[in-house]
């Protein structure tokens, strides 16, 4: 696939889900987030939307840094691109054997729209300090975002870690 300028910086995100397992670092560098270990809570993190129970609800932020990329596809015509990115992201096929370790499946649909937009953002911005860049070098690194410390855009990003 072609993906114009950006196409070594779209592949790259490819390569990661073909070549790469997640949770497979042990050692996870801390940088400007929040690191927890309790899986269970952590589901709760992204998917609770209830403001009492989080600062920033994580899906809320995510569709409000998703939405700025899909607006960008259509401004630069690269409809039939996003509709590429999606449909690789969405086959299995595409990923290594165990990407997501089973105990780890009902994330499955989370990392793989997370990894897409990441894709997008390249394609759209190239390789720019941004959230889905942030999110990409999190999952890099072997961790699984899922919420935010503080009020959104201050604070950080809240990951995941076994």
């Amino acid at each position: 696939m072609k993906f114009g300028e950006n196409t070594q910086l779209v592949e790259e995100v490819m390569d990661f889900i073909r070549n790469h397992k997640m949770f497979n670092k042990y050692n996870f560098p801390v940088n400007n987030v929040e690191v927890m270990n309790d899986f269970s809570k952590a589901q709760t993190l992204a998917w609770s939307r209830d403001s009492n129970e989080v600062d920033a609800v994580w899906e809320y932020v995510k569709l409000q840094e998703a939405e700025r990329i899909v607006e960008k596809v259509y401004d630069l015509d690269l409809v039939t691109q996003q509709d590429d990115l999606v449909d690789f992201f969405n086959d299995r096929v595409n990923y290594s054997d165990d990407f997501l370790p089973f105990d780890y499946i009902d994330i499955n649909e989370e990392v793989e729209g997370d990894l897409t937009m990441c894709a997008l953002n390249r394609l759209v911005n190239g390789k720019t300090e941004n959230f889905h860049e942030k999110l990409f070098q999190v999952y890099k690194q072997g961790a699984w975002p899922c919420g935010w410390k503080g009020k959104y855009p201050a604070g950080k990003i809240i990951v995941y870690v076994p």
